[in-house]
């Protein structure tokens, strides 16, 4: 069967959907069987940079620090690694969207998810280099 073949290939191949086939389909979102490596370089700088910082805010609270955003404040009232959780929950989240969306993100606006990735990187690498001052003074 045709269709045992392709899902074969898909489970052992990577796949073979890669972009939209139509030109009316670039408005849908759709989940493909592979994406960029650029995509991919993105989400792994997020997500370390974002677990780098949820570290270091733990280091910074330790030396006296207090936590300004009341969301993460609450959370991590109930202890580190919840912190750290929902952190890395809030960062994974919005990235999965992005992710899925990229398509119609790239037809309408013009801008890519791996754009949008890079930027998130960008910000997450400021507020690291702020930390790190921090620690220095």
């Amino acid at each position: 069967d045709r269709r045992q073949k392709q899902l074969s290939k898909r489970l052992f191949f990577r796949g073979v959907r890669e972009s939209m086939r139509r030109a009316d389909d670039r408005n849908r979102i759709v989940i493909f069987d592979r994406y960029k490596p650029s995509l991919f370089n993105g989400i792994i700088i997020v997500l370390s940079l974002s677990i780098l910082d949820a570290i270091l805010t733990l280091i910074l609270l330790s030396q006296g620090a207090k936590e300004l955003n009341p969301v993460m404040r609450y959370y991590l009232s109930h202890g580190p690694q919840v912190f750290i959780f929902v952190k890395y929950g809030l960062t994974v989240l919005p990235m999965l969207i992005i992710l899925v969306a990229n398509e119609a993100l790239s037809h309408r606006y013009r801008i890519g998810a791996d754009i949008i990735f890079f930027i998130f990187a960008a910000f997450f690498a400021g507020v690291i280099i702020w930390e790190c001052y921090l620690l220095t003074v």
